[in-house]
């Protein structure tokens, strides 16, 4: 089957890896057009194309999978008018869903299938069936693994955006920086923010870190946390009820609390063994879950689900 994947903004860099991983371990044939780019600056296949280019590759498309809603212009709407209910899928996750969930679930669009954030309580409550794909990666072209030697100073990485910077969002993980800096001198812990940096480069910094905060609010783990479990370092992280039910196992650390914060962060900076154990159960756990071989066969069986409906 021939499909198309669309998308304005690739959140997470998520429609490149599954226009990759169709290719190469399915029997589609996928083809990507990302319509915006930004600073996190995510691989893509075709960038903003014209309309003639954008009518061609409809023609030649069987199935269609947005990245989230396409906003309706001239070289987006042949794909969006070419949409049925048996032929597409739209991926609705992230904070543009968030902000905007009635944009998926309006006209025509209301019934075909979403999916991308089905463990997301604050995104699926509001746009009903989803399916339960998973974020996806291929691992193998990650930046390598390279910790600090004997010695040197434990680093916490924190990808601080805006919005986990406030106070009501993950303040609590600023808060737990200050008391931990006045508990360790900077030879002991060193504390690291990622903010602005291409998504290569972030990767690159939290290759060389020992342990990950990530965010306290959503209740549900994305890219960050996943980054973190894959390179091996305990990652403190809020998943709500819901999110347990589609992922039970997922070993990130739930505290939300300010001791319990630093009381546990505390240990694993005392206790390398700890540290290391946590640590291994995720980078397991993503293999697992989200490496691009094993998630991608989530995807299959929801093509094949969908090109049922009518």
């Amino acid at each position: 089957m021939n499909i198309l994947i669309a998308t304005d903004l690739d959140n997470g860099g998520q429609m490149h890896a599954l226009y990759c991983a169709l290719n190469k371990y399915t029997t589609h044939i996928a083809k990507l057009i990302t319509f915006k780019e930004t600073y996190l600056e995510y691989e893509t296949d075709l960038v903003d194309p014209s309309l003639n280019q954008v009518k061609g590759l409809v023609e030649w498309a069987d199935f269609y999978i947005l990245g989230e809603m396409l906003k309706p212009r001239m070289h987006t709407q042949p794909i969006l008018d070419s949409m049925t209910l048996s032929n597409s899928i739209i991926r609705a996750g992230g904070s543009l869903a968030r902000q905007a969930p009635a944009v998926y679930v309006q006209g025509k669009f209301a019934q075909i299938m979403k999916t991308g954030a089905y463990h997301d309580w604050t995104i699926a409550r509001q746009l009903g069936v989803m399916g339960a794909t998973v974020n996806m990666y291929e691992f193998s072209e990650w930046p390598e693994e390279i910790k600090p030697g004997v010695g040197k100073p434990i680093r916490i990485v924190f990808s601080g955006t805006a919005l986990k910077k406030k106070s009501e969002h993950s303040g609590t993980y600023m808060e737990a920086w200050k008391e931990l800096s006045t508990v360790y001198s900077s030879d002991k812990v060193e504390f690291i923010t990622i903010s602005g940096l291409s998504w290569q480069e972030s990767l690159k910094i939290k290759s060389t870190c020992n342990i990950c905060f990530d965010q306290l609010k959503i209740g549900a783990y994305a890219n960050s946390a996943i980054e973190g479990m894959y390179y091996h370092m305990p990652t403190f992280c809020l998943v709500s009820g819901w999110c347990k039910t589609i992922h039970p196992d997922v070993p990130v650390i739930p505290y939300t609390s300010l001791d319990d914060i630093v009381n546990a962060t505390c240990k694993m900076i005392d206790e390398p063994e700890k540290l290391k154990k946590i640590g291994d159960a995720g980078h397991r756990y993503v293999m697992d879950i989200h490496d691009a071989e094993n998630a991608i066969k989530r995807w299959e069986s929801l093509i094949e689900f969908v090109t049922q409906l009518r």
